[in-house]
């Protein structure tokens, strides 16, 4: 599993249109994506500024690289630099799960073999 990270700072004036959009096309269009298997779209409460993160699991890398070329995800980015939304360029990051509570590892750790003597 994989999981896709964006971090952004949002312009103050536009909290209210960035949330609505992110809510309404942003985690719509993510439904459409195979392979997109859950997305968290994230506030950070104790930042002085409006800051964002959005935090999206993939069945895989190769789910993921399909994706950014997928029409859906290009029409959301499309309308989301469109919607001048950010105050700086976002961060972003394509990190490999190890392990969670409920996932299996991205690479299954391989058994000891047994010593014969």
């Amino acid at each position: 599993m994989f999981a896709h990270i964006w971090r952004m700072r949002a312009r103050k004036k536009r909290i209210k249109e960035y949330e609505t959009f992110g809510r309404q096309v942003t985690l719509a269009a993510f439904q459409k994506l195979d392979g997109c298997l859950e997305a968290y779209f994230v506030k950070v409460f104790e930042s002085r500024r409006p800051e964002y993160l959005w935090v999206v699991f993939w069945r895989d890398h190769k789910a993921l690289e399909a994706a950014r070329t997928h029409p859906v995800w290009r029409e959301q980015i499309r309308k989301f630099e469109g919607g001048k939304f950010y105050k700086t360029i976002p961060l972003e990051l394509v990190c490999e799960c190890l392990g969670s509570f409920s996932a299996k590892p991205a690479r299954a750790v391989k058994k000891k073999a047994k010593l014969v003597r």
